[in-house]
């Protein structure tokens, strides 16, 4: 974690949103260090990280590394959208 960031509150329901996509197989620990580093520049000061923020990091994260992802990660992660992003 960079020096730069102050401590930042993130709601129980985001920190189990986001332990949920590491259980599934859907974030390794290089896409929880990008996603928490999106979420920490996202902060607001007094203002904890909510499971919106953690759904909308996530997502553009998923947006963003579509075509890296393998075959049956991609059609694992597309059966799975709808129960985890609404």
């Amino acid at each position: 974690m960079s020096a730069k960031y102050q401590h930042v509150d993130i709601t129980p329901e985001a920190s189990d949103f986001i332990e949920l996509l590491r259980e599934l197989g859907h974030l390794d620990d290089g896409a929880i260090e990008t996603l928490t580093t999106a979420l920490m520049d996202a902060a607001r000061p007094n203002v904890a990280v909510t499971l919106l923020d953690a759904r909308r990091a996530a997502a553009a994260w998923f947006a963003d590394n579509e075509s890296r992802l393998r075959p049956e990660a991609r059609e694992l992660l597309n059966a799975e959208w709808s129960r985890l992003f609404s």
